[in-house]
Protein backbone atom coordinates (compact mmCIF):
# COMPACT_ATOMS: atom_id res chain seq x y z
CA UNK A 1 0.00 0.00 0.00
CA UNK A 2 1.25 3.48 -0.84
CA UNK A 3 1.01 5.94 2.07
CA UNK A 4 1.55 9.63 1.42
CA UNK A 5 4.23 11.51 3.32
CA UNK A 6 2.84 14.96 4.12
CA UNK A 7 4.13 18.11 5.78
CA UNK A 8 2.52 18.03 9.24
CA UNK A 9 0.90 20.86 11.14
CA UNK A 10 3.48 22.38 13.51
CA UNK A 11 1.56 25.40 14.81
CA UNK A 12 -1.66 27.27 14.16
CA UNK A 13 0.09 30.31 12.67
CA UNK A 14 2.45 28.35 10.40
CA UNK A 15 1.22 27.70 6.86
CA UNK A 16 4.42 27.09 4.91
CA UNK A 17 8.08 26.25 5.28
CA UNK A 18 11.17 24.87 3.60
CA UNK A 19 11.94 21.20 3.13
CA UNK A 20 15.54 21.79 4.16
CA UNK A 21 16.95 18.27 3.96
CA UNK A 22 15.95 14.68 3.36
CA UNK A 23 17.48 12.43 6.01
CA UNK A 24 16.80 9.26 4.02
CA UNK A 25 17.77 8.49 0.43
CA UNK A 26 15.17 7.98 -2.28
CA UNK A 27 14.34 4.27 -2.28
CA UNK A 28 15.54 3.69 1.29
CA UNK A 29 13.53 1.32 3.46
CA UNK A 30 12.60 3.06 6.71
CA UNK A 31 10.92 2.04 9.93
CA UNK A 32 8.19 3.83 11.86
CA UNK A 33 9.63 6.85 13.73
CA UNK A 34 12.80 6.94 11.65
CA UNK A 35 13.75 10.57 10.84
CA UNK A 36 12.59 11.42 7.30
CA UNK A 37 13.23 15.10 6.60
CA UNK A 38 13.98 18.45 8.20
CA UNK A 39 11.23 21.09 8.01
CA UNK A 40 12.30 24.67 8.52
CA UNK A 41 9.68 27.36 9.13
CA UNK A 42 9.90 30.97 10.17
CA UNK A 43 9.55 29.96 13.83
CA UNK A 44 10.94 26.49 14.32
CA UNK A 45 13.17 23.91 12.66
CA UNK A 46 12.22 20.33 13.36
CA UNK A 47 12.83 16.77 12.21
CA UNK A 48 9.77 14.97 10.82
CA UNK A 49 9.67 11.23 11.48
CA UNK A 50 8.08 8.43 9.45
CA UNK A 51 4.56 7.47 10.55
CA UNK A 52 4.80 4.09 8.79
CA UNK A 53 7.45 1.60 7.72
CA UNK A 54 8.17 1.11 4.03
CA UNK A 55 10.21 2.08 1.00
CA UNK A 56 10.52 5.84 0.55
CA UNK A 57 9.80 7.57 -2.74
CA UNK A 58 10.76 11.26 -2.69
CA UNK A 59 8.45 13.57 -4.65
CA UNK A 60 9.75 17.00 -3.55
CA UNK A 61 13.51 17.63 -3.54
CA UNK A 62 15.38 19.16 -0.62
CA UNK A 63 15.50 22.95 -0.68
CA UNK A 64 11.93 23.30 -1.95
CA UNK A 65 9.31 25.57 -0.35
CA UNK A 66 6.34 23.53 0.88
CA UNK A 67 2.87 24.12 2.31
CA UNK A 68 1.50 22.55 5.47
CA UNK A 69 -0.37 19.42 4.40
CA UNK A 70 1.50 19.12 1.09
CA UNK A 71 2.51 15.63 -0.06
CA UNK A 72 6.30 15.42 -0.41
CA UNK A 73 6.74 11.70 -0.90
CA UNK A 74 5.26 8.28 -0.26
CA UNK A 75 6.00 5.05 1.58
CA UNK A 76 5.36 1.62 0.09
CA UNK A 77 4.30 -0.26 3.22
CA UNK A 78 4.50 -3.60 1.37
CA UNK A 79 8.27 -3.31 1.72
CA UNK A 80 9.33 -3.64 5.34
CA UNK A 81 12.76 -3.04 6.88
CA UNK A 82 14.93 -6.10 6.54
CA UNK A 83 12.96 -7.43 3.58
CA UNK A 84 14.76 -8.00 0.29
CA UNK A 85 12.85 -6.24 -2.46
CA UNK A 86 13.56 -6.56 -6.17
CA UNK A 87 15.58 -3.70 -7.57
CA UNK A 88 13.57 -1.12 -9.47
CA UNK A 89 14.09 -1.06 -13.24
CA UNK A 90 16.29 1.79 -14.36
CA UNK A 91 14.57 4.40 -16.53
CA UNK A 92 15.57 4.36 -20.20
CA UNK A 93 18.54 6.57 -20.94
CA UNK A 94 18.03 9.58 -23.17
CA UNK A 95 21.09 8.56 -25.17
CA UNK A 96 23.23 5.43 -25.06
CA UNK A 97 26.01 5.78 -22.50
CA UNK A 98 29.62 5.33 -23.58
CA UNK A 99 30.94 1.81 -23.29
CA UNK A 100 32.99 1.12 -20.18
CA UNK A 101 35.14 -1.90 -19.37
CA UNK A 102 33.31 -4.53 -17.31
CA UNK A 103 34.78 -5.25 -13.89
CA UNK A 104 33.85 -7.99 -11.47
CA UNK A 105 31.31 -7.07 -8.81
CA UNK A 106 32.43 -6.58 -5.20
CA UNK A 107 33.37 -9.63 -3.20
CA UNK A 108 30.83 -10.79 -0.65
CA UNK A 109 31.49 -10.51 3.05
CA UNK A 110 31.86 -14.16 4.10
CA UNK A 111 30.03 -13.51 7.38
CA UNK A 112 27.06 -11.40 6.33
CA UNK A 113 26.88 -12.45 2.68
CA UNK A 114 26.66 -8.83 1.57
CA UNK A 115 29.26 -6.39 0.19
CA UNK A 116 31.48 -4.88 2.87
CA UNK A 117 31.01 -1.21 3.75
CA UNK A 118 34.20 -0.15 1.93
CA UNK A 119 33.26 -2.09 -1.19
CA UNK A 120 29.70 -0.82 -1.10
CA UNK A 121 30.71 2.82 -0.81
CA UNK A 122 33.26 2.43 -3.58
CA UNK A 123 30.52 1.59 -6.07
CA UNK A 124 29.22 4.37 -8.39
CA UNK A 125 25.90 4.57 -6.56
CA UNK A 126 27.67 5.01 -3.19
CA UNK A 127 26.95 8.74 -3.04
CA UNK A 128 23.23 8.00 -3.14
CA UNK A 129 23.58 6.02 0.10
CA UNK A 130 24.71 9.14 1.92
CA UNK A 131 22.26 11.64 3.38
CA UNK A 132 22.52 15.07 1.69
CA UNK A 133 24.13 16.69 4.75
CA UNK A 134 26.71 13.88 4.95
CA UNK A 135 27.44 14.11 1.23
CA UNK A 136 28.04 17.86 1.46
CA UNK A 137 30.41 17.43 4.40
CA UNK A 138 32.35 14.67 2.64
CA UNK A 139 32.68 16.74 -0.52
CA UNK A 140 33.70 19.92 1.33
CA UNK A 141 36.55 18.12 3.09
CA UNK A 142 37.46 15.92 0.10
CA UNK A 143 37.04 12.73 2.08
CA UNK A 144 36.72 9.17 0.86
CA UNK A 145 33.55 7.89 2.56
CA UNK A 146 34.87 4.35 2.25
CA UNK A 147 37.56 5.23 4.81
CA UNK A 148 35.01 6.36 7.41
CA UNK A 149 33.55 3.82 9.81
CA UNK A 150 29.75 4.02 9.64
CA UNK A 151 27.74 3.68 12.87
CA UNK A 152 24.30 4.27 11.38
CA UNK A 153 21.73 1.67 10.47
CA UNK A 154 23.14 -1.05 8.18
CA UNK A 155 26.60 0.52 8.51
CA UNK A 156 25.54 3.83 6.98
CA UNK A 157 27.91 6.76 7.46
CA UNK A 158 26.25 9.51 9.52
CA UNK A 159 27.09 13.19 9.87
CA UNK A 160 28.47 12.47 13.36
CA UNK A 161 30.78 9.79 11.87
CA UNK A 162 32.22 12.33 9.42
CA UNK A 163 32.69 14.97 12.12
CA UNK A 164 34.44 12.43 14.37
CA UNK A 165 36.66 11.35 11.45
CA UNK A 166 37.67 14.96 10.76
CA UNK A 167 38.30 15.62 14.47
CA UNK A 168 40.52 12.54 14.71
CA UNK A 169 42.90 14.12 12.20
CA UNK A 170 42.79 11.10 9.92
CA UNK A 171 44.24 12.10 6.57
CA UNK A 172 42.09 11.96 3.47
CA UNK A 173 43.35 9.40 0.94
CA UNK A 174 45.12 10.97 -2.02
CA UNK A 175 43.04 11.27 -5.15
CA UNK A 176 44.17 8.94 -7.97
CA UNK A 177 45.91 10.49 -10.97
CA UNK A 178 46.85 14.13 -11.43
CA UNK A 179 44.99 16.60 -9.25
CA UNK A 180 42.24 18.53 -10.95
CA UNK A 181 42.78 22.28 -11.15
CA UNK A 182 41.17 24.31 -8.41
CA UNK A 183 38.08 26.21 -9.52
CA UNK A 184 38.42 29.96 -9.51
CA UNK A 185 37.04 31.42 -6.28
CA UNK A 186 33.92 33.49 -6.73
CA UNK A 187 33.88 37.01 -5.42
CA UNK A 188 30.32 36.60 -4.15
CA UNK A 189 27.89 33.79 -3.52
CA UNK A 190 24.19 34.54 -3.21
CA UNK A 191 21.64 32.29 -1.58
CA UNK A 192 18.13 32.91 -0.28
CA UNK A 193 17.48 33.53 3.41
CA UNK A 194 16.10 30.48 5.17
CA UNK A 195 12.64 30.97 6.70
CA UNK A 196 13.97 30.97 10.24
CA UNK A 197 16.83 33.38 9.44
CA UNK A 198 14.35 35.64 7.65
CA UNK A 199 12.11 35.58 10.73
CA UNK A 200 15.06 36.37 13.03
CA UNK A 201 16.01 39.33 10.85
CA UNK A 202 12.41 40.55 10.83
CA UNK A 203 12.10 40.35 14.62
CA UNK A 204 15.41 42.07 15.24
CA UNK A 205 14.38 45.01 13.06
CA UNK A 206 10.95 45.03 14.70
CA UNK A 207 12.60 45.18 18.12
CA UNK A 208 14.73 48.17 17.15
CA UNK A 209 11.82 50.00 15.51
CA UNK A 210 9.11 49.45 18.14
CA UNK A 211 10.94 49.70 21.47
CA UNK A 212 12.95 52.38 23.24
CA UNK A 213 15.85 50.07 24.06
CA UNK A 214 18.49 51.06 26.57
CA UNK A 215 21.27 48.89 28.01
CA UNK A 216 22.71 49.14 31.53
CA UNK A 217 25.85 47.32 32.70
CA UNK A 218 27.28 46.14 35.99
CA UNK A 219 30.04 43.84 37.24
CA UNK A 220 29.23 40.57 38.96
CA UNK A 221 31.68 38.82 41.28
CA UNK A 222 31.45 35.13 40.38
CA UNK A 223 33.81 33.97 43.14
CA UNK A 224 31.07 32.31 45.24
CA UNK A 225 29.62 30.42 42.27
CA UNK A 226 33.07 29.36 41.07
CA UNK A 227 33.94 28.05 44.54
CA UNK A 228 30.62 26.18 44.83
CA UNK A 229 31.14 24.47 41.50
CA UNK A 230 34.70 23.50 42.36
CA UNK A 231 33.78 22.11 45.78
CA UNK A 232 30.46 20.41 45.01
CA UNK A 233 30.26 19.57 41.30
CA UNK A 234 30.84 15.84 41.84
CA UNK A 235 28.36 15.61 44.72
CA UNK A 236 25.80 17.63 42.74
CA UNK A 237 26.14 15.32 39.74
CA UNK A 238 25.86 12.22 41.94
CA UNK A 239 22.79 13.56 43.77
CA UNK A 240 20.86 15.11 40.89
CA UNK A 241 22.22 13.39 37.79
CA UNK A 242 23.10 16.66 36.05
CA UNK A 243 26.25 18.78 35.87
CA UNK A 244 26.41 21.99 37.89
CA UNK A 245 26.82 24.88 35.47
CA UNK A 246 26.76 28.66 35.73
CA UNK A 247 23.49 29.38 33.95
CA UNK A 248 21.33 27.83 36.67
CA UNK A 249 22.53 30.42 39.19
CA UNK A 250 21.66 33.29 36.86
CA UNK A 251 18.21 31.88 36.14
CA UNK A 252 17.59 31.64 39.89
CA UNK A 253 18.85 35.20 40.32
CA UNK A 254 16.69 36.55 37.47
CA UNK A 255 13.56 34.80 38.76
CA UNK A 256 14.15 36.26 42.22
CA UNK A 257 14.73 39.74 40.74
CA UNK A 258 11.59 39.54 38.57
CA UNK A 259 9.49 38.96 41.69
CA UNK A 260 11.03 42.07 43.23
CA UNK A 261 10.78 44.18 40.04
CA UNK A 262 7.71 42.96 38.10
CA UNK A 263 7.94 45.78 35.53
CA UNK A 264 10.64 43.75 33.78
CA UNK A 265 8.20 40.84 33.61
CA UNK A 266 5.59 43.05 31.90
CA UNK A 267 5.25 44.79 28.56
CA UNK A 268 3.31 47.40 26.63
CA UNK A 269 0.62 46.22 24.23
CA UNK A 270 -1.14 49.07 22.45
CA UNK A 271 -2.46 51.42 25.12
CA UNK A 272 -2.24 48.79 27.86
CA UNK A 273 0.37 47.29 30.16
CA UNK A 274 0.37 43.49 30.26
CA UNK A 275 1.42 42.30 33.72
CA UNK A 276 2.54 38.68 33.71
CA UNK A 277 1.89 36.89 36.98
CA UNK A 278 3.98 33.88 35.98
CA UNK A 279 7.73 33.91 35.31
CA UNK A 280 8.73 32.11 32.11
CA UNK A 281 12.42 32.63 31.26
CA UNK A 282 13.65 32.12 27.70
CA UNK A 283 17.21 30.83 27.27
CA UNK A 284 18.88 31.67 23.94
CA UNK A 285 20.39 28.60 22.25
CA UNK A 286 22.61 28.85 19.17
CA UNK A 287 22.12 26.06 16.65
CA UNK A 288 23.11 25.31 13.07
CA UNK A 289 19.76 26.54 11.79
CA UNK A 290 19.85 29.81 13.78
CA UNK A 291 19.13 31.20 17.22
CA UNK A 292 16.22 29.71 19.19
CA UNK A 293 14.88 30.73 22.61
CA UNK A 294 13.19 27.78 24.38
CA UNK A 295 11.34 28.69 27.55
CA UNK A 296 11.73 27.54 31.16
CA UNK A 297 8.15 27.53 32.48
CA UNK A 298 7.59 28.89 35.99
CA UNK A 299 11.32 29.33 36.47
CA UNK A 300 10.79 30.81 39.94
CA UNK A 301 9.36 27.48 41.14
CA UNK A 302 12.22 25.33 39.86
CA UNK A 303 15.17 24.13 41.94
CA UNK A 304 18.70 24.66 40.68
CA UNK A 305 18.98 21.03 39.56
CA UNK A 306 15.61 21.23 37.76
CA UNK A 307 16.76 24.36 35.96
CA UNK A 308 20.03 22.77 34.84
CA UNK A 309 18.21 19.62 33.66
CA UNK A 310 15.59 21.58 31.74
CA UNK A 311 18.20 23.80 30.06
CA UNK A 312 20.09 20.71 28.85
CA UNK A 313 16.89 19.04 27.65
CA UNK A 314 15.64 22.06 25.71
CA UNK A 315 19.06 22.85 24.21
CA UNK A 316 19.36 19.26 22.99
CA UNK A 317 15.90 19.43 21.41
CA UNK A 318 16.87 22.62 19.58
CA UNK A 319 20.11 21.17 18.21
CA UNK A 320 18.45 17.85 17.30
CA UNK A 321 15.67 19.81 15.53
CA UNK A 322 12.99 18.29 17.74
CA UNK A 323 11.90 21.48 19.52
CA UNK A 324 8.19 22.34 19.24
CA UNK A 325 6.53 25.71 18.80
CA UNK A 326 4.95 25.36 22.25
CA UNK A 327 8.41 25.02 23.83
CA UNK A 328 9.50 28.27 22.15
CA UNK A 329 6.41 30.30 23.09
CA UNK A 330 5.26 32.27 26.10
CA UNK A 331 8.52 33.66 27.50
CA UNK A 332 8.23 36.76 29.70
CA UNK A 333 11.98 37.56 30.01
CA UNK A 334 15.10 36.24 28.27
CA UNK A 335 18.73 35.43 29.04
CA UNK A 336 21.45 35.17 26.41
CA UNK A 337 24.95 33.88 27.15
CA UNK A 338 27.63 35.16 24.79
CA UNK A 339 30.36 34.37 27.30
CA UNK A 340 30.56 30.79 26.06
CA UNK A 341 31.91 32.24 22.79
CA UNK A 342 34.46 34.46 24.52
CA UNK A 343 32.52 37.75 24.33
CA UNK A 344 33.36 40.16 27.15
CA UNK A 345 30.32 42.43 26.86
CA UNK A 346 27.53 43.43 24.48
CA UNK A 347 24.10 44.99 24.14
CA UNK A 348 21.45 42.25 23.81
CA UNK A 349 18.45 42.93 21.58
CA UNK A 350 15.00 42.64 23.12
CA UNK A 351 12.78 39.73 22.13
CA UNK A 352 9.39 41.45 21.48
CA UNK A 353 7.06 41.88 23.23
CA UNK A 354 9.31 41.35 26.26
CA UNK A 355 10.66 44.36 28.14
CA UNK A 356 13.93 42.86 29.34
CA UNK A 357 16.83 40.60 28.37
CA UNK A 358 19.95 39.82 30.40
CA UNK A 359 23.28 39.20 28.69
CA UNK A 360 25.93 37.16 30.51
CA UNK A 361 29.54 37.19 29.31
CA UNK A 362 32.97 35.66 29.85
CA UNK A 363 34.45 35.57 33.35
CA UNK A 364 37.78 37.38 33.70
CA UNK A 365 40.15 37.58 36.62
CA UNK A 366 40.44 41.26 37.53
CA UNK A 367 41.96 43.29 40.36
CA UNK A 368 39.23 44.73 42.58
CA UNK A 369 39.18 46.50 45.94
CA UNK A 370 37.70 44.56 48.86
CA UNK A 371 37.81 46.13 52.36
CA UNK A 372 40.63 48.43 51.31
CA UNK A 373 42.70 45.65 49.79
CA UNK A 374 43.35 44.96 46.10
CA UNK A 375 42.53 41.35 45.35
CA UNK A 376 42.04 39.32 42.16
CA UNK A 377 38.46 38.11 41.63
CA UNK A 378 36.60 36.29 38.80
CA UNK A 379 34.38 39.03 37.39
CA UNK A 380 31.67 38.97 34.73
CA UNK A 381 30.06 41.91 32.96
CA UNK A 382 26.26 41.73 33.05
CA UNK A 383 24.22 43.69 30.50
CA UNK A 384 20.51 44.39 30.88
CA UNK A 385 18.69 45.70 27.81
CA UNK A 386 15.20 46.99 28.57
CA UNK A 387 12.32 48.87 27.00
CA UNK A 388 12.61 52.36 28.48
CA UNK A 389 8.92 53.00 27.72
CA UNK A 390 8.04 50.36 30.33
CA UNK A 391 11.04 50.32 32.66
CA UNK A 392 12.70 53.33 34.30
CA UNK A 393 16.47 53.56 34.63
CA UNK A 394 16.24 53.28 38.41
CA UNK A 395 14.28 50.02 38.20
CA UNK A 396 16.70 48.62 35.64
CA UNK A 397 19.71 49.50 37.76
CA UNK A 398 18.21 47.98 40.92
CA UNK A 399 17.18 44.84 39.01
CA UNK A 400 20.70 44.38 37.68
CA UNK A 401 22.21 44.95 41.14
CA UNK A 402 19.78 42.39 42.60
CA UNK A 403 20.94 39.77 40.08
CA UNK A 404 24.63 40.50 40.71
CA UNK A 405 24.20 40.43 44.50
CA UNK A 406 22.24 37.15 44.37
CA UNK A 407 25.00 35.47 42.35
CA UNK A 408 27.71 37.04 44.49
CA UNK A 409 26.14 35.65 47.68
CA UNK A 410 25.23 32.19 46.33
CA UNK A 411 25.70 29.47 48.93
CA UNK A 412 25.48 25.67 49.21
CA UNK A 413 21.79 25.77 50.25
CA UNK A 414 20.91 26.24 46.57
CA UNK A 415 22.49 22.88 45.73
CA UNK A 416 20.11 20.77 47.88
CA UNK A 417 22.80 18.25 48.76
Amino acid sequence: MQVEVKVPTVGESITEGLLAEWLQADGAVVRTDDPLFVLETDKVTMTINAEHSGRLAIAVPAGSPVKIGQTVGSLDTAVQAGAVAPAAAAPPAASPPPAVPQTPGPALNPVAGVPSLREHLARPEAAEALAPSVRRLVEEHRLDPASIRGTGRDGRVTKEDVVAFIASGSPAPPAPGPAAPEPSPEAQVRKPLSPIRSRIAERMVLSQQTTATLTTFTECDCGAVTALRKAHKEAFLARHGVALGFMGFFVKAVADALRAFPDLNSWIEGAEIVENRQIHVGIAVAAEQGLAVPVLRNADRLTLSQIESEILRLAARVREKKITLAELSGGTFSITNAGSYGALMGTPILNPPQSGILGTYAIQEKPVVREGQVVVRPVMILALSYDHRMVDGKTAGLFLKHVADFVGRADASLLEL
